[in-house]
């Protein structure tokens, strides 16, 4: 590849990462998000990490300039951090705290007497 397709990938890259470091973080904190939605963004997060690990590899073996190296690892960093940031949003959903204690109505239905 030549050094402009490096630079153009890069910038593309680089444009997606910067777009879903403003986005990701307002899902993530939207009161309506779901585990499902959570799961699916993390999945997203994690073939951009695998794309740009390939990506890195190619530019190290091609033995580019060190600029386009350390491009390549500030926006594989970006999305790690997004990665991150979504793991700990679904331990959320893990560690929330569930009443399981039986209410009033669930004593009434089992026929259980309460004053």
């Amino acid at each position: 590849m030549m050094t402009y397709d490096w630079q153009d990938t890069l910038l593309r890259e680089e444009d997606l990462a910067r777009r879903a470091a403003v986005i990701v973080p307002r899902m993530l904190a939207h009161p309506r998000v779901t585990l499902d939605q959570i799961s699916r963004l993390r999945g997203h997060i994690d073939d951009c990490i695998d794309r740009l690990g390939t990506l890195l590899a190619e530019v190290e073996n091609a033995g580019v300039d060190q600029v386009f190296l350390g491009a390549a690892h500030t926006i594989r960093n970006a999305w790690q951090s997004l990665a991150h940031k979504a793991a700990e949003r679904s331990r959320l959903f893990e560690t929330d705290f569930v009443d399981v204690r039986p209410t009033l109505s669930d004593n009434k239905d089992q026929g259980v007497a309460t004053h």
